[in-house]
């Protein structure tokens, strides 16, 4: 009669339900709900809800699980107080979304020290770089909140990584009209792809290595062959 593999057995006698094959089935598993998984993080200034004063979302203690590429109920178009707002850039100078009347603008609202906005930012950095000869526009935005009001750290991060498009360094104040124009949530890494006549047209909750970049290119691709306000 076969003796049966003491491998597979507890010290009781019983069978193990932790097998080498079981094993390593979860652990291919777990690889791929991380591969098309979704980070964010929680972000302190940018608020669903934010009240007159701007005050800052308090952290939550577990991060939301964000919803990637979600789509305003219909494309928003931003008030003139909203495209006028004139905020402070981390170089020392100032603009207005306004400016960028005749662009196609990413406005992309992270931290230094979200993970998953440190992986999205080199695929903005393409982007730039792909679609900035036909009207595209790439902006990050840090808050003051978010960075511990330490405009230095963030230079120094920008200058290491060679971010080479404009920081606008916020004091929630467009950050937060933004999110509720979408009716966002406080996380962070947030993307509005902006059109050329003030349209959020599409809406980029946390990040996915596997999907956000594709389905970016494709929202930019489809604001750049609008030629309604070329």
């Amino acid at each position: 009669m076969a003796v049966p593999n003491q491998s597979s057995f507890s010290r009781t006698g019983r069978k193990s339900f932790w097998t080498p094959g079981r094993l390593a089935l979860t652990l291919i598993a777990v690889g791929l709900i991380s591969a098309l998984g979704l980070s964010s993080c929680n972000s302190n200034d940018v608020a669903t809800n934010v009240s007159s004063n701007n005050a800052p979302a308090n952290r939550a203690a577990n991060p939301p699980v964000a919803t990637n590429a979600k789509p305003p109920a219909a494309f928003v178009t931003l008030p003139p107080a909203v495209l006028d707002t004139k905020v402070q850039t981390l170089d020392g100078g100032s603009l207005k979304l306004s400016d960028f009347a005749d662009k196609v603008v990413i406005l992309n609202i992270w931290a230094t020290w979200c993970g998953p906005c440190r992986l999205e930012m080199p695929e903005l950095v393409k982007m730039n770089q792909e679609y900035g000869s036909r009207g595209l526009v790439v902006l990050g935005l840090a808050t003051s909140s978010n960075e511990r009001n330490d405009p230095e750290h963030v230079k120094e991060y920008v200058r290491t990584q060679k971010i080479p498009y404009k920081i606008i360094w916020d004091d929630g104040t467009l950050s937060s009209a933004l999110v509720q124009a979408v009716q966002g949530r406080s996380v962070i890494p947030q993307s509005f792809v902006i059109s050329r006549d003030g349209r959020i047209v599409k809406h980029f909750t946390g990040f996915s290595a596997y999907s956000t970049p594709q389905l970016m290119r494709q929202a930019v691709e489809e604001a750049l062959a609008d030629k309604g306000k070329a």
